[in-house]
């Protein structure tokens, strides 16, 4: 005779809730308290077994045990649902007598119990997590009143430890402050009550800032800085505003719903505040704040909630707009993000999503093109063509741009060896990111196609921004020089923009310097870009480095730097990027000559 399925507590749902959103609870490493307290339960009603059990979905865990090895059981089995669908303690003097536990496999098998007394672990608010039981192998008579009350009494001992473990884990350990699982347990609590709560993220450094300040001044420093963002945001905020913690530098609050009015003069102190630096040992650190806002009504929670008011505070956080309410665009555009980069890992190892286009760099003297930039681009299945000014800087955020490197120079190295064999010889240029050139991983890759293909490295030239000489200078110049032994030519590309340190063109040895085509819009005599163009192509050419002018679409443009030396161009006046395809076509189409008119 199957034993019937234990019933169901009324509040089974909010009781589930609890034990999610407490993994403590469930956890097999031991707790010494509770191990103590089995112990002295089986001791004192001198039984073999005694448990602190946690009902879970299907199962029944062991939170604390003596007696078994057991670990947990399924709940279709435990005597111990019946305590908690009760609410109330539950004793069966012999389990072979009853009609709801003698077919269970239990009482028919191991551990063969005949007796069993539990009383429920009951938390704040009435909700039972399971149970505090004595088993027996052997029937006994009613417990007395007095043992009665000292079960439940070492069940209190029980229910205190499991308070306590509950708190812990909803503590930040760096700040003493409440952790976002207490946030989400607090605004489901006012949801419940029927309340309108402001959901609020308070983003205080970007990611970047965050791995630099770490990097540069270690994890104390990060720790101390923390604590005075912390103190800070306690003394501007409201007292009724509960501080969290949610992660490294990012902070919430839950805002009554009758104090919304208020709530964006708050938002005005708090970017005011954090516009001026926070100084911490000694040195000032200037934060890059955005606060990311939600209305949340009851009936209507996003699931993810807490997701979209961290997308809004670093939506405001990147404007530098100081505060910023979610709405549906916001997070339709980082959804397309996290999409793109999801994607774009499976567009590298597919063969018909990826591919390069050749734009053709002309001598400004001899008007021949010896040489044409790789440039890669994206055909998704579903979004079609992807823009490389979308889909790179995210995946520069990650580490997928290795992949997206590897994918190129194995394409472009591949490309140069099928041109040489069909007669033409040209010099391609590829673009590779900052964290490309901060280990040697891209330069092995560039030896081994090269030696596989049996190439020189003169077909080749490697073009970086100056973005990637900011992290550990001496190991991007030795890849530099690595690169260069093997006559691979080295160009700073868009130079001029970022960070527009003029002595890298003295500290590095590169073979060309590449102008950023945003000069190149509005050359006009006695403009700024006019004169910036000049002295930048005056410079590099007394350092004996090569000039290459990017986004020439005007004959006027391409005369005026032909003008001042440049040596190179291309742009669209001259050619746009071409399929591989058609790069052979054009040039054999092509004839150039030392006259801008005739290289249009």
């Amino acid at each position: 005779m199957l034993a019937p399925y234990p019933p169901l507590p009324m509040n089974e749902l909010s009781r589930q809730r609890l034990i999610d959103e407490h993994p403590c609870f469930v956890e097999g490493n031991s707790d010494t308290f509770l191990d103590e307290v089995v112990k002295i339960a089986a001791l004192y009603f001198n039984t073999p077994i005694c448990l602190i059990t946690i009902l879970d979905r299907k199962r029944q865990w062991f939170r604390a045990r003596v007696g078994t090895d057991l670990q947990e059981t399924p709940r279709a089995d435990s005597f111990c649902a019946y305590s908690v669908a009760l609410g109330g303690s539950v004793e069966v003097c012999d389990a072979q007598q009853d009609e709801r536990f003698r077919g269970n496999p239990l009482v028919t098998g191991e551990p063969g119990i005949r007796y069993y007394a539990g009383v429920p672990l009951v938390l704040d608010g009435g909700l039972v997590l399971g149970n505090l039981c004595v088993i027996d192998t052997q029937p006994r008579p009613l417990m007395s009143a007095a043992d009665q009350a000292m079960l439940e009494q070492i069940a209190r001992l029980a229910v205190a430890r499991l308070d306590e473990m509950r708190a812990a884990a909803f503590i930040d350990g760096t700040t003493g402050l409440y952790n976002h699982a207490k946030l989400d347990e607090d605004i489901s609590d006012a949801i419940d009550r029927g309340e309108s709560p402001l959901a609020v993220a308070i983003e205080l450094v970007s990611p970047a800032q965050l791995n630099d300040m770490l990097k540069s001044l270690g994890f104390q420093f990060l720790t101390d800085f923390t604590l005075a963002v912390k103190n800070l945001l306690r003394s501007l905020l409201p007292a009724s505003w509960e501080l969290y913690k949610i992660s490294a530098l990012r902070f919430a609050c839950a805002v009554p719903g009758n104090q919304l009015e208020q709530a964006e003069a708050v938002f005005a102190t708090l970017r005011e505040a954090f516009g001026k630096p926070i100084h911490c040992q000694e040195l000032p650190v200037l934060p890059q704040i955005g606060i990311g806002v939600l209305r949340l009504e009851p009936g209507a929670v996003p699931e993810d909630w807490m997701r979209l008011i961290v997308c809004a505070a670093d939506e405001a956080r990147r404007t530098g707009q100081g505060w910023a309410y979610y709405d549906e665009q916001m997070d339709a555009a980082q959804q397309r993000s996290n999409r793109l980069l999801n994607d774009l890992a499976g567009a590298v190892r597919a063969d018909d999503q990826l591919r390069l286009v050749f734009q053709p760099r002309v001598d400004l003297n001899s008007g021949a093109c010896l040489s044409v930039e790789a440039l890669l681009r994206w055909t998704h299945p579903i979004l079609g063509e992807i823009s490389p000014g979308e889909f790179i800087p995210l995946a520069e955020q990650t580490a997928l741009i290795h992949a997206v490197s590897f994918w190129v120079i194995n394409q472009a190295i591949n490309q140069i060896d099928a041109w040489r064999r069909e007669g033409a010889n040209l010099k391609v240029a590829i673009n590779v990111s900052a964290a490309d050139l901060n280990n040697d991983h891209l330069t092995d890759e560039i030896v081994r196609l090269l030696a596989r293909h049996e190439l020189d490295g003169s077909c080749l030239e490697v073009e970086f921004t100056e973005s990637a000489l900011v992290g550990d200078f001496s190991v991007v110049i030795t890849q530099i020089e690595r690169l260069q032994a093997m006559g691979v030519e080295i160009a700073i590309d868009d130079f001029g923009s970022g960070y527009s340190n003029w002595s890298y063109l003295r500290d590095i040895p590169a073979n060309t310097v590449k102008l950023d085509r945003s000069f190149m819009d509005d050359l006009q005599p006695g403009s700024k870009d006019w004169n910036i163009v000049r002295a930048l192509i005056s410079l590099a050419r007394e350092l004996g480095q090569r000039v290459v002018a990017e986004g020439i679409e005007t004959e006027h443009t391409l005369k005026v730097i032909r003008d001042w030396g440049c040596q190179e161009a291309q742009g669209f006046y001259i050619s746009r990027p071409l399929e591989a395809g058609d790069m052979l076509a054009w040039l054999n189409r092509c004839t150039f000559a030392t006259s801008s008119s005739e290289m249009a």
